[in-house]
């Protein structure tokens, strides 16, 4: 396991993670963009020693109904930017998809980022497996063995890029009349079987080198590329034997790659409500899953193999109907989790309440609470940390920093403060300039 735990907090928009934070009297932010939002929630992130904010991507999504804000940023990069000059240390990863973009474009674009920002960037590399944006950039989405073929090659590229100017380059400098040796700003020739480049990127070593990489995934193909690049893995995983398991499997693949287990750190979703009591915090995450109501007691009912309508919302499940919900076979990890709670006799619209069903665990409850979940998963080597998905940042992000964060760090499982300047300090990764030389020739 990681030295301590790692957090970071999905910045996908200011108001929070549900598109209807804006609503509440309580949050400031209601307004698009907002970049003064993005930037207090950076700035609260780092009051808690965050590790990093994730930025995500999906170009061109248009909220489906009038009341929900949009939850992208305008751009992740001009974001970053923004925050990044109201913060110190904390550390900022972009969404940029390798299928329709360029490598000299990311290459350029993330170092110069990482420049600005002291060595405080991180580019999330993923693939793009969505019809929807790839329909903005005129293109198409090939199979998953050819997306992540293009891929390798695409990152390689990069990596050579930001390591195309050497790291002496500036010793011969004189101050008078000699910058630079130039000479040792490499100019570059790369051929693969989906892209090529040619030229140098003469940006030099920034304060970590170069970014970090990240990339967020779950199919066998995206463990194998994380465990070949990734310094960083998020992930979607829902209880701690499966995360286990995908966690053992993206170690295997680095080590497989010649890297070491631990230089990839694997971080999982975690959406918080934070009250003083649990059926406080259900009461007011009922505020966002209201609309989900009714087709999620549809799943409730392929879940518990019996039938359910909006009728039955504020009633518990019968004895009878939880012995047969044992034995669905559905498939769907969330299922298990959905039964626990229902074993426990809540209702079924404060199951639903409960999150079972949802793009990440849910907790709803004390920040004690919060804390149990995540020192159990921590402790059983489920994740190495933590990305953050709170209803709302004004509230349930303050009420993480102010009362979660104390507690993780009285157990010792979290720092007191950040550990150096940079991204990569700070996550406890190894020093990295160019393409990895112990995966160069197995990735070509």
């Amino acid at each position: 396991m990681t030295k301590n735990m790692i957090i970071g907090i999905g910045a996908f928009a200011a108001a929070g993670a549900q598109a209807r934070a804006w609503q509440l009297p309580e949050v400031s932010s209601k307004t698009y963009p907002d970049f003064e939002g993005q930037n207090r929630v950076a700035q609260i992130a780092e009051k808690g020693k965050f590790h990093f904010l994730f930025y995500g991507d999906f170009p061109g999504s248009v909220p489906t109904s009038n009341e929900d804000a949009p939850q992208m940023t305008v751009d992740p990069l001009i974001s970053i930017a923004s925050a990044a000059a109201h913060t110190s240390h904390v550390g900022f990863a972009a969404t940029m998809a390798t299928e329709w973009h360029t490598p000299f474009t990311i290459a350029r674009q993330f170092k110069a980022l990482d420049a600005l920002t002291g060595g405080r960037t991180a580019w999330n590399a993923v693939t793009g497996s969505s019809p929807q944006a790839a329909s903005l950039y005129g293109k198409t989405i090939p199979s998953s063995p050819e997306r992540y073929g293009r891929a390798q090659e695409f990152v390689q590229i990069v990596q050579s890029f930001w390591g195309s100017w050497g790291k002496d380059a500036f010793d011969a400098a004189d101050g008078k009349r000699i910058f630079a040796d130039y000479s040792k700003v490499e100019r570059l020739s790369l051929h693969g079987q989906y892209l090529s480049a040619q030229g140098s990127l003469p940006i030099p070593p920034t304060p970590q080198g170069q970014p970090v990489m990240f990339h967020s995934g779950g199919s066998p193909n995206s463990i194998a590329f994380a465990g070949r690049y990734a310094d960083v893995y998020i992930t979607e995983v829902w209880d701690p034997a499966q995360a286990a398991e995908q966690r053992r499997q993206l170690r295997e693949a680095a080590v497989a790659a010649g890297r070491e287990a631990d230089d990839v750190k694997f971080i999982v979703g975690l959406m918080p409500t934070i009250a003083d009591s649990k059926r406080e915090a259900l009461d007011q995450h009922a505020y966002f899953m209201e609309p989900k109501y009714r087709q999620q007691v549809r799943y409730l009912s392929m879940f518990f193999n019996t039938p359910l309508t909006e009728a039955d919302l504020d009633k518990p499940l019968s004895a009878e109907a939880l012995e047969q919900a044992k034995h669905a076979q559905v498939g769907d990890p969330r299922q298990g989790i959905a039964l626990k709670v229902a074993q426990e006799g809540w209702s079924i619209r404060d199951i639903i309440n409960h999150s079972v069903i949802d793009y990440h665990p849910g907790v709803q409850g004390t920040a004690q609470d919060v804390v149990d979940h995540m020192v159990q998963w921590y402790e059983a080597e489920a994740a190495d940390g933590f990305w953050l998905l709170p209803d709302t940042h004004d509230v349930a992000l303050t009420r993480f920093v102010d009362e979660v964060v104390p507690l993780l760090q009285k157990k010792g499982l979290f720092h007191q403060d950040y550990e150096g300047t940079t991204l990569r300090e700070n996550l406890g990764l190894r020093e990295q300039y160019g393409v990895d030389p112990r995966i160069l020739q197995e990735g070509k």
